[in-house]
């Protein structure tokens, strides 16, 4: 039995999903990470090897090969440590798409140039480095407009703009931010860029935003399901998803998924997974927002998935890491209406409780519920923390949907200190 290592640079839910998938493969699943409480893997992983940076390709590799020898795969489901996973799986001689690929997705401003260079729609863009350069930025891509780190997840610190002194105030604020932050991928330089000190914007696109899963094998893409987002707060936190969207179109549908392909395809992914963001703009149609490359969606958005289509994107992950032929698809569980609810903590701090549990999984509509969080876990309001998940059915439309999301709301208690 060989094995498949896992790479996490902090807590993550898809630890388990991925190892499940890596053992009915029939490997070990073997996870390097810092070091962490090994009694809370038992019976998820194997094995749990401690190192100190994550991030560090070669001693990462290094570390690998003097504890189980040349795996089978490397893979990771954390976004922060994707480029340098690809790294270490290049280093081991394993990889299945180059690590530079990867790098190259990690910075939001190059996947627009390459997006770009293949003649597939985009916002205007440009880089802000100073609060004095406001106005000529401002001219440059027009306003309103979006301020985000060029490197950045989880809708961290992303910032909607509709004046120049907005845009001002926004990048003072990212680079106050920022710097201070304990995401160790706003203190390591994209090339010569500080993305502690240099932030993209781009106009404002309008329109409704879809999710899609993307895989990809041997040059083929396949969008796996997409998903709306009916509800989106003011920090651009997701609040609602649902899938199908209501109101799409076949023919609407088919556009983004093949804008979200075309873009995988565009940024030379192979033999992989990407999350992928669309917004079917009103001008431009069906543009690319972001893509997530090496993952699959967030949360339980692949639990959706799974139920609707039978599609496991984590075996499917696996499997393309393996080299190994697609893994067999079950048949869809619950091929109906799915909707996904998300609920985040108010304030930032450590996580002392959870409530409500019960009394929210009790409400008619509600199929599951999947915390990703634990006590002792400190969280923050400027980060797209998925606290509590529901995966509910039997709704009508968005607007029912939005009064779900409103009643769990009130059910549930993060309290944080």
């Amino acid at each position: 039995m060989s094995d498949v290592v896992l790479i996490r640079e902090a807590r993550g839910h898809w630890v388990g999903e991925v190892a499940a998938a890596v053992h009915a493969a029939g490997h070990r699943a073997v996870l390097f990470a810092p070091p962490v409480d090994e009694a809370s893997l038992a019976g998820v992983v194997d094995e749990v090897v401690a190192v100190d940076d994550v991030y560090d390709a070669e001693a990462v590799a290094a570390r690998i090969r003097s504890a189980v020898g040349v795996p089978a795969a490397v893979l990771t489901g954390s976004d922060g440590a994707i480029a340098s996973t690809a790294r270490v799986a290049e280093l081991l001689g394993v990889a299945r798409c180059p690590a530079s690929v990867f790098a190259l997705c990690a910075d939001k401003f190059a996947v627009r140039e390459a997006l770009a260079a293949a003649g597939l729609p985009g916002p205007a863009v440009a880089l802000i480095s100073s609060a004095a350069s406001a106005a000529e930025v401002a001219e440059r891509v027009g306003l309103p407009a979006i301020v985000k780190p060029v490197n950045g997840a989880g809708s961290n610190l992303v910032r909607t703009v509709s004046t120049v002194d907005e845009l001002a105030a926004a990048y003072e604020l990212l680079a106050a931010r920022l710097p201070e932050s304990a995401d160790p991928r706003y203190h390591r330089r994209l090339g010569t860029l500080d993305p502690a000190s240099t932030f993209l914007v781009e106009s404002l696109l309008r329109g409704p935003e879809y999710a899609v899963d993307v895989l990809v094998r041997d040059g083929v893409a396949e969008p796996v399901e997409i998903l709306d987002k009916p509800l989106i707060d003011e920090r651009k936190f997701e609040l609602v998803l649902s899938c199908p969207p209501a109101g799409l179109s076949g023919e609407r549908a088919a556009l983004v998924t093949s804008a979200a392909s075309a873009a995988v395809l565009a940024l030379g992914l192979d033999n992989t997974i990407a999350h992928v963001e669309v917004i079917d703009d009103e001008r431009r149609g069906p543009t690319i927002v972001e893509v997530n490359a090496g993952r699959p969606a967030g949360s339980i958005m692949p639990l959706l998935a799974k139920l609707r289509t039978g599609v496991d994107v984590f075996a499917e992950l696996t499997a393309l890491a393996l080299g190994a032929p697609p893994p067999a698809r079950e048949p869809a569980k619950l091929p109906i209406p799915l909707g996904m609810l998300i609920l985040y903590a108010t304030g930032s701090g450590t996580l002392t409780g959870i409530g409500g549990l019960d009394e929210v999984a009790a409400l008619p509509e509600v199929v599951d519920v999947v915390t990703t969080v634990s006590p002792g876990q400190v969280l923050t309001d400027e980060q797209e923390t998925y606290a509590v998940n529901l995966v509910v059915a039997g709704f009508a439309d968005h607007e029912d949907l939005a009064a779900l999301h409103a009643e769990a709301s009130n059910l549930i208690r993060l309290e944080v200190a």
